[in-house]
């Protein structure tokens, strides 16, 4: 089993069901060879425009050590560099090491927050074009009161030819949705390529960011359900496929106990997008881009609610 550096990268942005399909003996001890062979860390360029230290991320501590929260980026930049680029997806996947349990947080585009470095407030999904994964990072623990010190990214060439590996993904479309990706209208189920199912995700005219998160779940639900059927030689297959579209800063010894309690705990995911109902207002800048403003401290405390059962710390000042 080979590449699963690459592989656990793109299976936390798309398919992460696929290990409970691992033999547990013998695929665990595939796991950690292939780990030992492939593990690498693609280092952040310093040509940002603002430049964080890895060392100060923003992190909250006290948080509960059982939970490992990790970043994971889905970037515009096509087939360019890894780590640049606007972030059309970018969730916080939330995995607790001793019980297996796996929660998903995506967070809307243009929630409008204040990024460290800038002068003025702007779209949280322009972080990481701004400063990369580690300003991304240092962003979103400011916003949501966390201790991310991880990310994993992949941009969206690697998203098409995942899918195009895999024979394509099927999913029952609206006639709006249908048409803007040049389908038919269908009550049926409708097999998407790579490129359609990317212009599926990113579709936004219809109603907006929210309802372009909810074709995300729907996207990655519909692909879990068919990567469980599929023989283990073509997931891997496909894994590959991306190796070199995936960037991380998780090492070996850090990937090992997160891949354990994945098979651990069945590979379930629950989902949560943010900001909620009644927790943001549709505006606009002072320069007419539309953007959303929302209620900080009650998505601060829907987040840790939702992964830890308990309020959130208290903002600092």
């Amino acid at each position: 089993m080979r590449r699963l550096t690459a592989l656990f990268c793109a299976m936390l942005l798309v398919f992460s069901l696929f290990l409970p399909a691992v033999r547990a003996e013998d695929g665990l001890r595939q796991l950690e060879e292939a780990l030992m062979d492939d593990a690498r860390e693609v280092e952040v360029a310093d040509s940002f425009r603002i430049a964080v230290d890895a060392g100060d991320l923003s992190a909250v501590q006290g948080l509960d050590p059982d939970w490992e929260n990790i970043l994971i980026l889905g970037t515009d930049t096509g087939n360019a560099q890894l780590n640049y680029g606007r972030t059309d997806a970018m969730m916080v996947l939330s995995v607790n090491t001793r019980t297996g349990e796996l929660k998903l947080t995506s967070l809307v585009r243009d929630m409008l927050v204040d990024i460290p470095g800038l002068n003025n407030q702007n779209r949280i999904n322009t972080a990481n074009a701004f400063g990369g994964p580690l300003l991304a990072m240092k962003t979103v623990n400011q916003v949501l009161g966390l201790n991310i010190a991880r990310y994993a990214s992949i941009n969206f060439g690697g998203f098409v030819r995942v899918i195009d590996h895999l024979g394509g993904v099927s999913l029952v479309l609206s006639p709006g949705e249908a048409g803007i990706i040049g389908l038919s209208g269908s009550d049926e189920a409708r097999l998407l390529n790579g490129k359609q199912a990317l212009e599926y995700v990113r579709i936004r005219s219809l109603d907006s960011n929210f309802g372009r998160n909810e074709r995300q779940r729907k996207l990655l639900i519909a692909l879990l359900a068919q990567v469980k059927e599929k023989d283990m030689s073509e997931v891997m297959d496909a894994a590959a496929e991306v190796l070199a579209l995936v960037a991380t800063n998780l090492t070996t010894a850090e990937l090992m106990p997160l891949l354990l309690a994945a098979l651990k705990g069945g590979g379930q995911i629950v989902p949560l997008s943010l900001p909620a109902e009644g927790q943001y207002r549709l505006t606009q800048t002072d320069s007419g881009a539309s953007v959303v403003a929302f209620d900080a401290e009650a998505v601060r405390q829907s987040f840790h609610q939702f992964v830890y059962g308990q309020d959130a710390p208290a903002a600092s000042k």
